[in-house]
């Protein structure tokens, strides 16, 4: 691994995206569960008050990290925003539609009405944490883009190969590795989502909301664990042939990662792609598997604190786990490794990338010092009790 401008980058946006699925990933947990732990209409808005101040804010990560992608690597931008375009003007659907769902909610008391609303959430936030799921497990067992520069066409970039609604059916078609590997990532992430919505409403909620969200996560627990194995196992299995050897100098990599691909590769196949690190890798997924124990004895102890500390550790883990597993690549690709996209092929320039790190060296920190001063602030328990007596306030 090089410690160099790509590589700062690539770990940058790795982090960004670990913040969103960190952040906005509890209330998108808490908005699934709104409509499965809540019974009446006041543990209702307790659950959606629980996440009320911080859900919008958390949202900016994820702009961040398409901001920051699309500057430092273009390329891997412009690639994914076209195989991939249908799954993502989804999820950016069901998060306008979620947003408009809070908002809206409370806006007539009919029963009806909050009852629509309250449907919204539930499916906007399923579907945005499932589609991210689905994207990253296809992506990790390689879309159809090809490099047109190798094709003889360098400034077409890189293409995706196939056509609507051949290329939205793929992603999530059983019958096709990547589709299959991206729908069991999607409802492992769906699960860990769950689960780290409910390590919030524990620390956030008290009385019958954290009781019955933590049944929920002893339930779901082992089901997320298994998935994960699964997946692992799976992304053990993931390699990429060559087609011709001599256009591995398309990656665009430093020479010594260019011989360590050579000396990985057996008949023309990258085995085991994903495991090219498999000390850190290793470590990395026993440290997850630790910290997913911590969460579940944490949950049982009603410690919402330290579940949603081990919850954040078992996604920081796992996911620098897969980092380590897939760089230099960013986006493999299914057609041979040659046309892959790479932190190095797909970067923007050295000027580029040294303005972007000098300005998130300076506002990155400042950021994250507001945001932490907002969740300290508004980090207090809430209860059904609580929310009855606002209302009798506003009444009286």
């Amino acid at each position: 691994m090089h410690f160099d401008l790509p590589t700062i980058w690539a770990f940058l946006v790795t982090v960004l995206i670990a913040g969103y699925i960190l952040t906005d990933g509890f209330d998108l947990g808490v908005g699934i569960l709104h409509t499965i732990i809540a019974k009446t209409d006041i543990e209702r808005r307790v659950m959606l008050n629980a996440i009320g101040p911080v859900w919008d804010g958390n949202e900016v990560w994820f702009i961040t990290a398409g901001g920051a992608a699309f500057a430092a690597f273009p390329e891997l931008y412009a690639a994914l925003f076209s195989s991939l375009y249908i799954a993502l003007f989804v999820v950016l659907l069901a998060l306008i539609y979620r947003a408009v769902s809070f908002e809206f909610r409370s806006k007539e008391e009919d029963a009806g009405w909050k009852k629509i609303w309250d449907q919204s959430i539930f499916w906007s936030s399923l579907i945005v944490a499932l589609l991210i799921g689905v994207a990253v497990g296809n992506i990790l067992a390689g879309i159809p883009i090809k490099n047109m520069g190798i094709e003889g066409d360098p400034l077409l970039g890189f293409v995706y190969a196939e056509k609507f609604p051949i290329s939205f059916i793929n992603l999530v078609n059983p019958f096709n590795f990547h589709g299959l590997f991206g729908l069991l990532v999607g409802v492992t992430t769906v699960l860990f989502i769950i689960l780290h919505g409910v390590s919030w409403l524990i620390w956030k909620t008290e009385g019958e909301i954290a009781e019955r969200a933590r049944n929920v996560a002893l339930k779901l627990w082992f089901p997320f664990v298994v998935m994960y194995v699964v997946c692992t196992g799976l992304a053990y299995t993931i390699s990429f042939k060559i087609s011709n050897p001599a256009n591995v100098r398309y990656l665009d990599l430093p020479d010594d990662m260019l011989q360590q691909i050579a000396s990985m590769l057996n008949n023309g196949v990258l085995e085991h792609a994903l495991f090219r690190f498999p000390v850190i890798e290793l470590v990395l997924i026993v440290l997850a598997a630790l910290s997913a124990v911590g969460y579940l004895m944490a949950v049982k102890n009603m410690n919402g604190a330290k579940a949603f500390l081990f919850s954040s550790l078992t996604f920081a883990f796992a996911g620098f786990a897969v980092f380590f597993g897939a760089y230099p690549l960013a986006v493999p690709s299914s057609y041979g490794l040659e046309h892959s996209i790479t932190i190095y092929n797909g970067a923007s320039s050295t000027l580029t990338l040294t303005v972007m790190l000098v300005a998130a060296i300076i506002f990155t920190p400042i950021v994250i010092a507001y945001q932490a001063w907002v969740y300290k602030m508004f980090l207090f328990k809430i209860s059904s009790e609580s929310i009855k007596r606002e209302i009798e306030e506003a009444r009286g």
